[in-house]
């Protein structure tokens, strides 16, 4: 059954835009139906578990036929005179074209995905464009086909050749970029070029975007295009911290290949005793673990599970199983380092190290950060645990457009006394950040009920379960309360 659209607004290059929605949809796993409209043309596109699957347009532009005839497989005589019949019988073009002789039933298979490519490419044309997003069952008549996400927003953001919008949607010039090794961000199936390759390696973590331009040896408006394909996709992200660079070879992954059984079994064994392992087993990690052993173990692992290694297998119940184990890896990950971040930050910084209320210089030009990274009056801003929190704040007064960022903090407030309405106000941004993160509210109705503040609670662990009806968390809590 469809359900109310969770996601509604208009691309823009200030605000939303179509890469990183699909990104967003891709990372989180979801179905449903996604529509982008402009005037009187509407684009659906069709995503099964994060994946594209098929997509339509009411646009005449985007027939089949008229894609034929641009790939040069059907002459224009050949689509007109096929149209009229088609017309006339009330049969579908393809359909027509076969029992016509002019392709076969082999390349109607591909005429079909090449169309659907098409008409996903072409939602990249908008720079402005209303769109839609409705979480639920898609169609049982939609044609299930194989499309990688990653090598689809690779390709239609690459068609973008508008300079202005490329330059509205990248950071500014000045600043540094950094190899993404979040292993949500691999793609097996998307195939670099040797300029792509040549500005990736000029990624060093010291580069600002206009030396890489300028250091690439290439035109500047395609280094600069190429630059935003690798930020639209998010290869490459702002840097963040001082931490080594990776190394590009982290951005591939490798195929199960020879080891086929060997692999399956794994992933059945891991597979089902999923219910049954916490955080911890799960990672393989013991109780001494420090975040770094927990991140070392995350990658690995995530790199192992990525449900894109198998993104040509014919088998959809091992990608099925893939994406279970990889979402409860990341969740184990998010779980772990989110509980520990405090307490290792507080030791390792000291009673002297403390950051006042993390208002150390001047905020960013032209940003005014929420009153959620105030400390408040009456807590005591001294010791090592607020050192810790002090470290947070920091790191949000830094990159306050990082959701996580946001979240992390407000885990931790929420775990500390006297800072609840700072919490409330670090997740509220989490979630305006990234409104579509079940876990968020979750959370954000734990910190309620530690409150005492039981209907606001409930009503978040509802808004939780809309995102995600199986989150068994929010299940739990929401049980809790109607006992």
């Amino acid at each position: 059954m469809t359900e109310a659209p969770l996601f509604k607004g208009t691309f823009s290059p200030g605000s939303e835009t179509l890469p990183r929605l699909l990104m967003y949809l891709h990372t989180s796993g979801r179905t449903g139906t996604l529509c982008v409209s402009s005037g009187a043309v509407a684009k659906k596109l069709y995503l099964r578990q994060g994946e594209a699957v098929f997509a339509s347009s009411n646009s005449r532009e985007d027939w089949l036929g008229v894609a034929l005839v641009k790939a040069g497989k059907i002459t224009l005589q050949q689509f007109e005179y096929s149209t009229e019949v088609m017309q006339k019988g009330g049969k579908r073009h393809g359909a027509v074209l076969v029992e016509l002789g002019y392709i076969t039933p082999k390349e109607l298979f591909w005429a079909v995905k090449f169309q659907v490519r098409e008409i996903i490419y072409s939602m990249f044309e908008y720079d402005r464009a209303g769109y839609e997003f409705v979480e639920g069952d898609i169609p049982e008549e939609v044609i299930t086909l194989l499309m990688s996400m990653g090598s689809l927003i690779y390709e239609g953001a690459g068609r973008i050749d508008n300079l202005i919008r490329i330059k509205e949607e990248l950071p500014p010039t000045w600043t540094v970029l950094q190899l993404n090794d979040d292993p949500l961000r691999l793609f097996q199936s998307v195939q670099f070029s040797v300029k792509d390759k040549r500005i990736l390696s000029l990624v060093d973590g010291k580069r600002t975007i206009k030396q890489v331009i300028e250091d690439s040896c290439l035109n500047s408006f395609e280094a600069m295009k190429i630059v935003y394909v690798f930020w639209a996709i998010g290869i490459l992200t702002e840097k963040k911290s001082e931490a080594g660079n990776i190394s590009v070879d982290v951005l591939f992954l490798k195929p199960y290949g020879d080891q086929k059984e060997e692999f399956e079994a794994r992933v059945s064994a891991i597979h089902e005793k999923l219910g049954q392992l916490g955080p911890r087993e799960l990672l393989g990690v013991p109780e001494t673990a420090d975040l770094a052993a927990i991140r070392d173990s995350y990658y690995r692992l995530a790199r192992e599970f990525h449900p894109d290694r198998v993104f040509d297998a014919e088998d959809q119940h091992l990608r099925d199983k893939l994406v279970e184990i990889f979402g409860a890896v990341k969740n184990a990950y998010l779980s772990l380092s989110a509980s520990l971040s405090v307490v290792e930050d507080a030791f390792s910084l000291g009673p002297d190290s403390a950051v006042s209320g993390g208002q150390t210089g001047p905020e960013p030009e032209g940003q005014s950060m929420p009153d959620s990274t105030r400390a408040p009056e009456s807590a005591d801003s001294a010791g090592p645990a607020n050192a810790g929190i002090d470290m947070l704040r920091e790191a949000v007064r830094l990159d306050p457009s990082d959701p996580a960022g946001w979240r992390i903090l407000a885990l931790a407030l929420s775990e500390a006394d006297g800072f609840s309405e700072e919490a409330e106000g670090a997740m509220l941004e989490a979630i305006r950040l990234n409104p579509l993160e079940s876990d968020c509210y979750l959370e954000l109705g734990l910190i309620y009920l530690k409150g005492g503040r039981t209907g606001e609670a409930k009503r978040q662990f509802e808004k939780s379960l809309v995102l995600d009806p199986e989150n068994k968390r929010a299940l739990e809590q929401r049980g809790r309360l109607a006992d």
